[in-house]
């Protein structure tokens, strides 16, 4: 048994049943053995591959991105460029590359990560040598607060990809018209989930006789916070948001908590610290909390769409000219992986967040041809 499953069972056994929301933030979290701080889980060695690590187009057409908003937006003469769970740096270098031909857009820019992680940081660290070597400066935080302080009441520009995802949620399960809590106990020596219907609720949700008896409903308290703390600094001081993650565009029920390991899907309770825990993100309830926040919210439109619009089969056109039959092979199953109908296409979702009255970032033309 792993040490950390140890702990976790000690301490259930000592105080009762852990809601799955601390249970998912201890395995992904711990300062010791929790999955996120003591390895690398990317790429085709590790558990999951993401955007970034699929193909370099992905960060350029991101940072295009950024580099558009910032020009329709009056070029800032100083603004922060922020990545949320920058993962090994692959994003914003790839970024960082594709916006060379405007110097003055990184000249302005100061460079803020939110990482935990001590091996991915220097990771990025390594990534991004040559980016802070020609002199962007780089700050690394450990939680939203810190991190916006840090940006000095100057415009954001935020990258958040895959990063809602990995937050620890609720889950509430209804039995005989009320809501019972889904906890994590102990069973025969092992980890299994149970509800638990003496609970103190921490928040307001819909009228549990609205539901069917067995319906799982999941909320999400950490990323709604971190939500509501960073429109809340794009009304008032500018910037926008760009959240890129796997999830679902309207309320729903269901059960969406899943582990994986070695890019296969596992059990959640039979090795914690050595699994990635994640639930897909809830993109209305983001959206909501933006609009409340005075700020708008635009999407979200499919990852296949945001790409197509931005112009990713030109840029995978032009790769291809200079590419040998391998590389065109390569290309085209990378191409496919971002914007396939099976694939990452349609299950990934975008939503972009500015201030009101803020220029129209691209992306969100609606497109229906099939390429």
């Amino acid at each position: 048994m792993n040490e950390l499953k140890q702990i976790i069972i000690e301490e259930i056994l000592a105080n009762g049943p852990m809601p799955l929301e601390n249970y998912m933030s201890r395995a992904l979290g711990d300062n010791t053995h929790g999955y996120y701080t003591k390895q690398d889980p990317f790429g085709k060695k590790g558990d999951f591959v993401t955007a970034p690590e699929i193909s370099q187009v992905f960060g350029e057409l991101l940072g295009l991105w950024g580099l558009d908003f910032w020009m329709k937006s009056g070029s800032w003469s100083e603004f922060n460029l922020v990545e949320l769970g920058p993962g090994r740096g692959t994003l914003m270098r790839d970024i960082a590359n594709a916006v060379k031909m405007q110097p003055d857009y990184l000249q302005s820019a100061h460079l803020h990560l939110l990482e935990t992680s001590p091996v991915l940081q220097d990771m990025q660290n390594q990534t991004l040598s040559r980016l802070l070597d020609e002199g962007t400066s780089c700050h690394w935080h450990k939680n939203i607060k810190d991190l916006l302080e840090a940006c000095h009441h100057m415009p954001v520009i935020i990258y958040a990809n895959e990063f809602f995802d990995a937050l620890p949620i609720r889950q509430y399960v209804q039995e005989n018209n009320t809501w019972a809590l889904r906890c994590v106990d102990v069973e025969d020596s092992e980890l299994a989930l149970v509800t638990l219907k003496d609970f103190t609720l921490k928040e307001i949700l819909p009228a549990a006789h609205d539901f069917k008896h067995g319906d799982i409903l999941e909320t999400t308290p950490e990323a709604e916070t971190i939500m509501t703390q960073l429109t809340n600094y794009i009304a008032e001081y500018s910037g926008a948001l760009l959240i890129i993650d796997y999830g679902y565009t309207q309320n729903q029920t269901g059960d969406t908590f899943q582990a994986l390991s070695e890019h296969q899907t596992v059990s959640p309770f039979k090795n914690p610290g050595n699994a990635d825990l994640t639930a897909h993100v809830n993109f209305k309830r983001l959206a909501d909390i933006a609009e409340d926040a005075s700020c708008r919210s635009l999407g979200p439109a499919s990852q296949r769409n945001f790409l197509l619009s931005l112009g990713l089969e030109q840029r995978f056109e032009s790769l291809s000219l200079k590419a040998n039959n391998q590389q065109k092979t390569d290309l085209l199953a990378a191409r496919n992986r971002l914007i396939g109908m099976d694939q990452m296409g349609i299950l990934f979702n975008v939503l972009a967040v500015t201030k009101k009255d803020a220029t129209s970032p691209a992306g969100f033309e609606k497109i229906v041809r099939d390429v």
